[in-house]
């Protein structure tokens, strides 16, 4: 309403004095003009009122998810985390084989400063006796390495404990001292990929390609003439001049996965069996591991690698009759002291293949697919083989 258009007072009010009252007249006229206004101002207040009632009721609220809205969505999410997971695994276990070369790494600095103050790479027996009375403790090469792994646990090593490495079981022993360093674990002898147990050990000292550890010569049965050929011998520590075929070109350290804990259950990639029939050649060990190789073995060792401390094919020795990651189970002629003859193959989790300590210090990568003749002649110190790792 416009008030400025209202009648004036001039025209409103007659001019009859101090009694002067409005006039019939204008009095019409001004009800008249209230009358035109709010007819022409209520239509349009009543109109944005609908208008304004009209846009709210205009308003569409949003919807949740349907079901199969949500569906996709889960199966889109699904597929990308599917795509992205094995690159995540790839990414980490190429970081644990590196943190796992590394721990090699180590072990030969630690077996390179040892022979620096012996003149000879460590020495390492099972727990054996020669003929004529004297008993030889299970000693480990991993323990002259603690000397410059960690010297505090070193210290505390009993060098005459003449427990015996027993397989089948746990390792036990009978020094108070030794039986708390069977619970030390060295992260140093411990492979990342594997589940490491306390006081576990993933990484063996090479024994050569035989699967005894006694030469033709030391004793009148058929051996293999494999047998003490390798980069470590039974009861003798070996000089860098013994190495005639070279330091760079004889394995020194391989990796091998540790036994499943478990008697109760036989894992092959894991564990040994024992064979039926008895075998001193290497060929012989072959044959038998793979013939006799059932899913549930009369006996079998669940305990390899369960420490480095004791020497000894059931914990930290291996041998090179088959290749790395071989589909054969390991097996051996008994569950005896030191685990007996027989097929300790080097294995590990690692995609495609093996680290190898060299004797030179050197670390490298080995395929599954290497050739088992260059595999074999790694492993012996003075074949007179010529090969060069691929």
């Amino acid at each position: 309403m416009n008030l400025h258009s209202l009648p004036s007072a001039d025209h409103a009010v007659g001019h009859c004095g101090d009694d002067a009252t409005l006039s019939s007249g204008a009095i019409a006229d001004t009800a008249w003009f209230f009358k035109r206004e709010l007819a022409e101002d209520e239509p349009r207040f009543g109109t944005n009122n609908v208008r304004r009632v009209n846009r709210c009721s205009s308003i569409k609220w949003r919807r949740g998810l349907t079901l199969v809205e949500l569906l996709v969505t889960v199966a889109i999410v699904g597929i990308l985390v599917s795509l992205m997971l094995p690159a995540v695994q790839s990414m980490r276990e190429s970081a644990r084989r590196t943190q796992c070369g590394n721990n090699l790494r180590q072990i030969g600095v630690a077996v390179q400063l040892h022979e620096s103050r012996h003149r000879a790479f460590p020495y390492t027996a099972l727990n054996y006796g020669d003929g004529t009375g004297r008993v030889f403790p299970a000693i480990a090469p991993h323990r002259f390495l603690v000397a410059d792994l960690d010297p505090a646990i070193f210290d505390k090593i009993d060098f005459l404990d003449s427990s015996s490495a027993d397989s089948g079981e746990p390792p036990w022993s009978l020094s108070w001292a030794n039986a708390v360093l069977l619970d030390t674990t060295i992260p140093s002898f411990l492979c990342p990929s594997d589940y490491c147990p306390v006081g576990g050990n993933n990484y063996r000292a090479n024994l050569g390609p035989g699967p005894g550890i006694f030469a033709p010569a030391e004793t009148p049965f058929v051996c293999d003439p494999g047998n003490t050929t390798g980069a470590f011998a039974n009861g003798r520590a070996i000089r860098a001049a013994e190495f005639s075929d070279g330091l760079s070109n004889t394995a020194l350290f391989s990796e091998k996965v540790i036994g499943d804990g478990n008697s109760e259950w036989y894992e092959p990639f894991r564990d040994r069996f024992v064979s039926p029939v008895t075998f001193r050649l290497a060929e012989e060990a072959i044959q038998c591991c793979r013939d006799y190789a059932v899913a549930k073995p009369k006996h079998h060792d669940s305990y390899s690698g369960f420490t480095w401390l004791y020497g000894g094919w059931n914990h930290t020795w291996y041998n090179h009759i088959l290749g790395p990651n071989t589909t054969i189970p390991d097996c051996s002629i008994g569950l005896v002291v030191g685990g007996g003859d027989g097929i300790y193959a080097a294995r590990s989790f690692h995609p495609g293949g093996v680290n190898v300590l060299l004797a030179d210090g050197g670390i490298r990568f080995v395929n599954d697919s290497i050739d088992l003749l260059i595999w074999r002649a790694i492993s012996t110190r003075r074949g007179r083989e010529l090969v060069n790792l691929p």
